[in-house]
């Protein structure tokens, strides 16, 4: 195959030097080596379906079956992978199982026909379902003990014999707090992302006009109560086969000792999620940055400090 130029300079009569003719020839062969690289491709490339050609024919040489897919162009000549159809959820996969059913009669006023004679139950028609939702309520608890004495006794010894019930134990002693209250502040704050400040306006619809120091330091004591459980859990973790780490540099206001804009560090470590117990556990500490999971793990494994975040559980 002969390119433009060197067929016009062939009928005009030019003659080329050496030089123009291997430039030419050069050019002539790149052109046929694309051609026949475009057509072995076509020929013998990966083919999206096609028969084995080594398989025998069970027909004569000229007959043999087609070796290629025959195109009957009703095929969908597009390269684009078509989308799966989203298969519609039904009502019970929106609604889990473990949601409560109440059901609901709607019943006759008078059981008696238009005749006024009476009626006799036959069944029941289902026509539809609700969701209904019961907003939180508050509510205070009063917690009383009682006193009694044994008169008994002291007819006996002619001392007063009083005997008192005993209360059980507050979460946080002199404070509003109940274990239902700071669940609902944690969930809220670690579960659903929820800044203690926007939880005030919350409360207060509820009832109670709370301030965002007293939920603080709600969270704070009750993170030290939990010291024992992260102890635990941490010591299963770092007794796993394989963890995941990482660290994250975070300001702390007002931390003692540290400057106001100085960095502490947020240390997380994690089970891998083929495991049976997953658990992470989130150790806030104001040291300099690990360099290497050899320095992650002494840390871990070293004397716990008491600023520790909540161990999110799944």
């Amino acid at each position: 195959m002969i390119n433009s130029i060197t067929r016009k300079r062939r009928m005009s009569g030019y003659m080329m030097t050496s030089e123009e003719e291997i430039t030419s020839l050069k050019a002539q062969i790149k052109e046929q080596a694309e051609i026949i690289d475009y057509l072995t491709k076509k020929l013998f490339g990966q083919k999206t379906e096609k028969i084995d050609g080594n398989q025998i024919s069970l027909f004569e040489e000229e007959n043999r079956v087609f070796t290629e897919p025959e195109q009957t162009g009703q095929e969908n000549q597009s390269d684009q992978v078509q989308p799966a159809k989203k298969v519609k959820r039904t009502r019970q996969a929106v609604v889990s199982p473990n949601v409560p059913i109440k059901e609901t009669v709607i019943d006759l006023p008078d059981k008696l026909c238009p005749n006024g004679h009476g009626l006799v139950t036959v069944g029941k028609k289902f026509v539809r379902e609700e969701l209904h939702f019961r907003p939180a309520k508050l509510y205070r608890e009063k917690i009383y003990t009682m006193t009694y004495k044994c008169p008994s006794c002291e007819l006996i010894d002619g001392l007063a014999h009083l005997i008192q019930s005993q209360a059980p134990k507050a979460l946080i002693p002199h404070s509003l707090a109940s274990v239902s209250v700071i669940a609902e502040i944690l969930h809220k704050k670690f579960e659903l992302s929820v800044p203690l400040y926007r939880q005030l306006q919350d409360w207060k619809r509820l009832g109670v006009d709370l301030s965002e120091t007293t939920i603080a330091n709600w969270v704070i004591k009750v993170s030290q109560i939990m010291v024992p459980l992260y102890e635990q859990l941490r010591q299963q973790l770092v007794q796993q086969p394989c963890l995941q780490g990482d660290e994250t540099p975070i300001e702390v206001l007002r931390e003692p000792g540290k400057a106001a804009k100085s960095e502490s560090y947020m240390w997380v470590m994690r089970s891998v999620t083929h495991r049976q117990n997953v658990a992470s556990f989130m150790l806030m500490a104001p040291a300099v940055p690990v360099a290497s999971p050899n320095h992650f793990m002494p840390v871990l494994r070293g004397p716990f400090n008491a600023m520790v975040m909540p161990v999110i559980i799944s």
